[in-house]
């Protein structure tokens, strides 16, 4: 039995469709919109994915601190970030550690490009997000909303918790 109630298939009344005999129509149909339905939503994991996302927990005195991700790109095109948020500061920047005269200095990236079907990595040492004029440090264990803007995808957004860090994990951030 259908429940009918205001539905229109194809131009005609579901009621109608299915008291002249049409219940074999109705279920085509529905079984014709849940496949395109999962279609959909499988391609929506084709986007951006954002996975380990974490904040250097600072000095309360601190106005700024570094944020660290990987950007997996499920799809078949490259990805471009070319912007992040985070509900914590006035504005992000995407830096890149890189050497000058055997010093490590911190460098503003415009953007950051993920290869298709590959990962991006935001880690201590490399390419990392910049997290400016905070509004407050996150302490250990509190939890930061960071959001990634592409080029040519839907913003992502995570929730990434406060840590100091780990020994060994090359968390030392030189901060300028």
């Amino acid at each position: 039995m259908h429940s009918c109630r205001g539905v229109t298939i194809l131009g005609r009344s579901c009621a109608s469709l299915v008291s002249n005999g049409g219940s074999q129509l109705l279920n085509r149909y529905s079984l014709a919109c849940g496949a395109a339905l999962l279609s959909l939503a499988a391609g929506a994991s084709a986007g951006p994915r954002i996975s380990d996302a974490w904040v250097r927990a600072l000095p309360p005195t601190q106005s700024s601190t570094a944020g660290y991700l990987r950007v997996h790109n499920d799809g078949d095109e490259e990805l471009v970030v070319i912007g992040a948020s985070a509900d914590i500061a006035g504005r992000v920047e995407i830096h890149t550690t890189v050497e000058v005269d055997g010093l490590l200095r911190m460098q503003r990236l415009p953007e950051l490009r993920v290869p298709a079907g590959g990962v991006a990595e935001f880690a201590p040492g490399g390419a990392h997000l910049m997290l400016l004029e905070l509004s407050r440090m996150p302490a250990p264990g509190q939890e930061v909303r960071l959001c990634l803007q592409f080029a040519s995808a839907p913003e992502a957004c995570t929730v990434a918790t406060a840590s100091k860090g780990l020994a060994g994990d090359g968390a030392a951030h030189h901060h300028h």
